[in-house]
């Protein structure tokens, strides 16, 4: 009985040697054959396989289009947040002229940012430049966007003191400036009438008012061209700009450097050459055949500038010997 057992024992083991060679034999040979079949398949260049696990967790690079949300992101080159006025004129406006549409159907039109008297004008101030109109404000007064848009710069500027720089849609910049609080920051969107900043009297400035400016591409417009501040309403929803304009009306340094010249050939037509009709020392005096036109053309101004300098009207007679503010 006991060597049945030990024959039987030694039978099965045979048995279980022989199957496990046989499978190690075959799985060997398909492990081979796969091997050919992987290298076939690496080497095959007329297919591909996009493997898509885990294809989100890549870091992608995404083209950054948030830019184009941003308001006249056609006309200007960057969203500067830091800089009040990083943009040159000259450089952007290749054309003679452009129609500015201060207000469409559908959006909050316009409100003017503050109901006060004008205490300083668009113009030569002394010995610079004044780039806007001022208003009468007291600190504190509630000031708001005259325009829909969006917040470009809210922070304290040298000059400016607390100011906040909106851009519209139609290309304007609009200048909220010596503000004794900000109450906005950089990407917020403004409906006209929004509340942006209090009144005050900070950085260059004596005595609470608002400076208000409007620029188109970094170039400091007349905001009394753009609105009747006795009525608080526009002169027109669509205002044109023209290069000639800004050389001969807006750019206030060159009109300076174009100013002193006229007095240094004014003096040199004293000592007696040609009259040359242009003011001595900023004051002219009317002579024969002059008019308001004449002299605001000969003295690079406007008939407007010089009826408010010498609070007259455009159809005021003019005197001989008059003396006149250019």
């Amino acid at each position: 009985m006991k060597k049945l057992v030990i024959i039987l024992s030694i039978t099965c083991i045979a048995f279980f040697n022989v199957s496990a060679a046989s499978s190690a034999y075959h799985d060997d040979k398909t492990k081979r054959g796969d091997d050919k079949k992987s290298k076939a398949k690496r080497d095959d260049t007329t297919k591909f396989v996009i493997n898509t696990e885990n294809i989100f967790d890549e870091e992608e690079e995404i083209p950054d289009t948030n830019q184009i949300l941003f308001p006249s992101h056609d006309l200007y080159a960057s969203w500067d947040t830091l800089m009040a006025h990083p943009y040159h004129f000259y450089e952007s406006f290749k054309m003679d002229s452009v129609v500015i549409q201060l207000v469409n159907e559908g959006d909050g039109g316009f409100v003017m940012p503050f109901k006060g008297g004008l205490t300083s004008v668009f113009g030569w101030r002394k010995y610079r430049p004044h780039y806007g109109t001022d208003i009468d404000v007291e600190t504190g007064d509630q000031i708001v966007s005259a325009f829909d848009g969006m917040v470009r710069l809210a922070k304290y500027c040298q000059g400016y003191g607390n100011c906040v720089i909106v851009r519209h849609n139609n290309g304007l910049e609009t200048v909220y400036a010596h503000l004794s609080k900000l109450l906005v920051e950089p990407g917020q969107k403004l409906t006209a009438g929004d509340l942006l900043g209090l009144g005050g009297n900070t950085g260059r400035s004596r005595g609470s008012h608002l400076h208000l400016e409007f620029r188109y591409l970094g170039q400091a417009l007349d905001t009394e061209d753009f609105i009747d501040y006795e009525k608080g309403e526009l002169k027109t929803n669509n205002f044109t700009l023209r290069k000639i304009d800004v050389e001969n009306k807006y750019d206030l340094r060159a009109l300076h450097s174009r100013h002193k010249k006229d007095i240094g050939y004014a003096r040199a037509g004293s000592k007696g050459g040609k009259y040359s009709g242009v003011a001595k020392g900023g004051i002219y005096r009317v002579r024969s055949g002059d008019s308001l036109g004449k002299i605001a053309k000969r003295n690079h101004t406007t008939v407007k500038a010089l009826c408010k300098k010498n609070k007259i009207k455009e159809n005021t007679i003019l005197r001989l010997g008059q003396k006149l503010k250019i």
